[in-house]
């Protein structure tokens, strides 16, 4: 019997030894292509749950698992190189990157210290830049991309390391219709070939049709919710 795709007991998540989340329990199956969404308002501590996940948040109390490994043990670090994560949107900085470059960065945990990039390496770049549709931005900066292109070129750089799970931190906030609109049907594309899984943070309904699976955070506790409405695009994409 496989282990679930995402567990928690008594999970006590928080800063300063102050709780955001508390007590949390869940246990979510796995199955290829699944696509788990976390709802609710700001400070309820969904980023701070995602973060656990990859281990960038240590629990005050409890247990948290991924794909049944728990952060810091030696399974777990196994199991990084094998996730794609994409925080929310910020501005590049003043590191002159071109999107290419930046794209090679997603790579990284697959060559490990001492590899030099291969045939594969760069095919797999070259997929996550075409699956993102920024393939004829290699050259630019990244600090020229508007908006929906730099959460392209996010969503690129998580692919390239091939991942069997990818982790999205409110991937449309911020962006305008157009940008909106392209990060939607991006990931559409990505739920529809199944695979990789998704954990997906967001506010926008639309994206949160894309999962089977739904939970809610707020005043410190999460439950499970019935999934949202898919769209007529992502409907295709669950039919496909």
């Amino acid at each position: 019997m496989s282990a679930p795709f995402l567990e928690a007991e008594e999970l006590v998540l928080g800063y300063g030894g102050r709780p955001v989340l508390r007590a949390a329990s869940l246990s979510v199956a796995d199955r290829p292509g699944l696509a788990l969404g976390f709802r609710g308002p700001n400070g309820a501590g969904k980023t701070t749950f995602l973060k656990a996940c990859l281990g960038l948040v240590e629990p005050l109390a409890g247990r948290l698992a991924l794909l049944g490994a728990e952060p810091g043990t030696r399974g777990f670090r196994s199991l990084l190189p094998r996730l794609g994560y994409v925080p929310q949107a910020r501005p590049p900085g003043r590191l002159r990157l071109s999107v290419e470059e930046a794209v090679w960065l997603g790579r990284c945990g697959r060559l490990g210290l001492f590899r030099r990039p291969g045939a594969r390496d760069r095919a797999a770049v070259g997929r996550a830049m075409e699956r993102a549709g920024v393939e004829g931005l290699a050259g630019r900066a990244v600090q020229e991309l508007s908006g929906g292109q730099y959460q392209r070129a996010s969503i690129a750089r998580a692919l390239a390391a091939e991942p069997e799970l990818l982790l999205l931190d409110e991937p449309s906030s911020h962006l305008d219709a157009e940008g909106r609109g392209g990060v939607l049907d991006l990931l559409t594309d990505i739920a529809r070939g199944g695979a990789e899984r998704l954990l997906l943070v967001s506010h926008d309904e639309e994206l949160l049709g894309l999962c089977g699976a739904l939970y809610d955070f707020e005043d410190g506790a999460v439950r499970e919710a019935a999934p949202a409405a898919p769209s007529p695009a992502v409907r295709e994409a669950r039919r496909a």
